[in-house]
């Protein structure tokens, strides 16, 4: 299903790492990168639930970048995918570190390319988290390998648009969270502009060995669901999942604004969706 994305490298692939107690496996990273069998680069930001804490405390880590530091390495033995990366040769950029270091593009030049296609940024701060190593790389194709997680709330569900906000440099996101979450949507599609102007962005949501619902570090999780989903537009493949695990695209907020922002979504797959619904998630 990989290969069946056409990706043109370089790939940089957007996994989600939010959690140490659920996230993006060593096992689906090996098969990823074998499917790419090309230059691949793997980002993600720093987040205070990937820790040792988050798994034997049930506590969020400490938040110094000392700290940050030690649980990322911590995080990447835990889970093997350090073992996984070193097996490919491919590097993980963490896109905190390169916020802090000032390796970013300026932000101007960020937001002039995002309005070329796009409506103004809601929050053009977020213009200024590019680095400039993913920026150099924008001739390639940025793979969003997303989770598929249950989150409820006002989020609802956490699929490939809702796994860019990742991109935000952590572990501090409250700004883009807004108050009772009202910044969270429009965070989300931001990110999504972004990105979708700097790449050829296509889409994975996975959960081949696992699946979550909830927001505590104790979720639900669903073991070796073994479902997959795959498409070039990322909106449509999260309206098509959102809709194929029993829930209404047009209920989920950022999907809603997402429409708004890069056009609606075929019906037609929904409604095959709707037909075939997965009983275990509904």
């Amino acid at each position: 299903m990989i290969e069946s994305l056409n990706l043109t490298p370089p790939v940089i692939i957007k996994p989600n790492w939010g959690f140490s107690v659920i996230f993006t496996e060593a096992d689906i990273l090996d098969w990823t990168l074998t499917a790419i069998d090309d230059d691949a680069l793997v980002v993600e930001s720093y987040g205070w639930a990937r820790c040792r804490e988050a798994v034997e405390e049930k506590k969020y880590g400490t938040v110094t970048r000392e700290a940050l530091q030690k649980a990322d390495k911590w995080f990447l033995r835990y889970s093997g995918i350090d073992r996984v990366l070193e097996k490919h040769g491919v590097e993980y950029l963490n896109i905190t570190e390169e916020v802090w270091a000032g390796r970013t593009v300026e932000q101007g030049t960020i937001q002039s390319i995002v309005e070329d296609s796009y409506s103004p940024l809601y929050e053009k701060k977020l213009a200024s988290f590019v680095p400039e190593r993913l920026y150099d790389l924008s001739d390639g194709t940025l793979l969003n390998l997303a989770k598929l997680k249950f989150m409820g709330g006002d989020i609802v569900v956490s699929l490939t648009l809702k796994n860019l906000f990742g991109m935000i440099p952590g572990p501090d996101r409250k700004d883009f969270h807004g108050d009772m979450n009202r910044a969270m949507n429009p965070s989300i599609v931001d990110m999504n502009k972004i990105y979708r102007s700097l790449f050829r962005t296509r889409g994975v949501v996975e959960g081949v060995l696992t699946v979550s619902k909830g927001m505590t570090l104790e979720p639900h999780v669903f073991m070796n669901e073994g479902v997959l989903w795959t498409c070039e537009d990322t909106l449509e493949l999260d309206a098509v999942v959102t809709r194929h695990v029993g829930l209404n695209p047009t209920e989920v907020g950022h999907l809603r604004l997402a429409a708004l922002n890069f056009g609606e979504w075929d019906e037609e797959p929904i409604a095959q969706a709707a037909e075939h619904t997965l009983s275990q998630f509904c």
